[in-house]
């Protein structure tokens, strides 16, 4: 399977509704017949139960793709565009190609309906190689959503995107922005420079250049990152930030409430350790192995 598309009928009239999807599924049956658009099948729900497994399904789709295997894991840096729905199709037949002629694999979801698409490129950030593709590709999604008169920002904050604010927001509408910030953090004390800066400030826009985890994660041998792969790999989601009873995921942070105690918490800090360690010098494989073998340290 390529691609899963849920298409969601509702409305006030119950026969309506089922007229629209009658139409959509015999255009469906035809396409099957004749093998049109690479579609392989079909299939329609119409109670709660199973349209929240549906949703459930969407829901943990990120998490599944951040488990991929591999060094190179998908990463939520050219995701969130948005263009006019009408050039969405034409939108991602150009993506596709930009991501194709870099030899990335990459996972793409978003709404269909908004012309929202998030898209994450599977890149290995403890090569600077890489971290430097990740910048080069940035600036041609950006030059690709102004192509199609889009926003770089269809849903969720801008994060390391910041710089390419003022090209998207223009000069008057951005001094606003800068307006609000110089009135509500004019210190830049705030989530500095992740959507604008203070009128008068000579602080600069956070850059997909900055500093980010892979600067650190690489400071650790590769024969470390390997050792302690369930640590290194945790992509960092937070969906083990619950207090779900049904869920078996860390148990000691439902009951401390301390985000510390989560598998997010714990591998952070298991990463900085391995990187203190090998900034210091010391042996991190023999001490993994040592641990290994001590009865004490299965607590």
């Amino acid at each position: 399977m390529q691609g899963l598309n849920m298409v969601e009928y509702a409305g006030q009239d119950e026969q309506e509704v089922a007229r629209a999807v009658k139409a959509l599924t015999d255009s469906l049956d035809e396409k099957l017949k004749t093998e049109q658009d690479g579609i392989i099948g079909y299939q329609i729900t119409n109670d709660v139960a199973s349209i929240g497994r549906i949703y459930n399904m969407r829901k943990k789709a990120v998490g599944l793709l951040g488990a991929v295997k591999g060094s190179a894991k998908p990463i939520a840096f050219a995701e969130d565009t948005c263009v006019p729905p009408e050039n969405l199709a034409d939108f991602i037949a150009e993506f596709r190609i930009l991501l194709d002629g870099h030899n990335l694999n990459y996972g793409m979801f978003g709404h269909v309906d908004a012309g929202v698409l998030h898209v994450r490129p599977a890149l290995d950030m403890c090569d600077p190689n890489q971290e430097s593709l990740m910048h080069q590709i940035s600036d041609e999604v950006v030059a690709l959503v102004a192509k199609y008169g889009g926003l770089m920002w269809g849903e969720h904050g801008k994060g390391f995107r910041s710089e390419y604010g003022p090209e998207f927001f223009g000069d008057e509408l951005f001094n606003e922005l800068r307006r609000i910030k110089s009135a509500c953090d004019p210190l830049n004390k705030m989530n500095p420079g992740k959507i604008c800066t203070p009128l008068g400030s000579e602080d600069e826009l956070v850059k997909v250049s900055d500093v980010k985890r892979g600067t650190y994660d690489r400071q650790i041998p590769i024969e470390v990152r390997d050792s302690f792969s369930q640590a290194m790999e945790c992509n960092g989601n937070g969906l083990c930030f619950n207090y779900d009873t049904a869920s078996p995921m860390c148990p000691s942070m439902k009951v401390t409430a301390d985000r510390r105690h989560s598998p997010k918490g714990r591998a952070g800090l298991v990463r900085e350790w391995l990187r203190q360690l090998s900034e210091q010098g010391f042996d991190v494989i023999e001490l993994e192995n040592a641990t290994k073998q001590s009865p004490s340290a299965k607590g």
